[in-house]
C-alpha cells in the first residue's frame, strides 16, 4: 500500500516557505530566531544533538554570534504527504546539500542528506513539530562542525569569565 497522500498546492507553498525561512535564518546569522518556527512541543534531532525550543534558543544564540562561519544550504526533492494520524499535520522529506567555508575544499559539500520533518498548522500557520537532520554523505564533516561550534562556545565562555 502506498503512503502517498498528497497535499494541496496552498499547503505545499506554505510549508516550502517555512523550510526556506528556516534555511535563510541559518545561512544569514539569524539562528537565534529559528526556535520561533517550531511548535511549543517542537524538537530538532541530529548532529547538533536533540533540542527542544529552549535548547534551540541557547544553541541559536551561540551560532548567531559566530559570524565568521559562512554556510549555505541548497534543497530539492521536497516530498510532502498528509500525516495518516493527524488531520492538521504533514510529513516531509527534503534533500539537502550544505556548504561551509570551514570545509576543505570549500567547493565540496560539507554534508549531503535529508531533513525528515513533521509540520503542524498552529493558529493558521505551519510550524515544525519535528526536524531530523540525517547526513547521508559527509557525516564526519557534520560531526566535526558540531564539535567546532561547541569548542568555540566553550572558548568564549572561558574568556568571558
Amino acid at each position: 500500500m502506498s503512503d502517498y497522500r498528497p497535499v494541496d498546492v496552498t499547503t505545499r507553498v506554505e510549508i516550502e516557505q517555512l523550510i526556506s525561512e528556516m534555511l535563510y535564518r541559518l545561512d544569514h546569522n539569524q539562528a537565534d530566531t529559528t526556535w520561533e518556527l517550531y511548535t511549543e512541543d517542537g524538537v530538532s534531532v541530529g548532529p547538533m544533538g536533540d533540542m527542544d525550543r529552549e535548547k534551540m534558543k541557547v544553541w541559536g544564540a551561540k551560532r548567531a554570534a559566530q559570524t565568521d562561519i559562512v554556510g549555505r544550504h541548497f534543497i530539492g526533492a521536497i516530498r510532502l504527504v498528509r500525516a495518516a494520524d493527524a488531520e492538521d499535520e504533514v510529513e516531509g522529506t527534503v534533500q539537502y546539500l550544505t556548504f561551509r567555508d570551514s570545509n576543505e575544499p570549500q567547493t565540496e559539500p560539507a554534508s549531503v542528506g535529508e531533513f525528515r520533518e513533521r509540520y503542524r498548522r498552529v493558529d493558521g500557520e505551519w510550524r515544525f513539530v519535528r526536524r531530523q537532520i540525517v547526513p547521508l554523505f559527509g557525516g564526519a564533516a557534520a560531526a566535526a562542525h558540531a564539535a567546532r561550534l561547541a569548542d568555540r562556545a566553550e572558548d568564549r565562555a572561558g574568556a568571558a569569565r
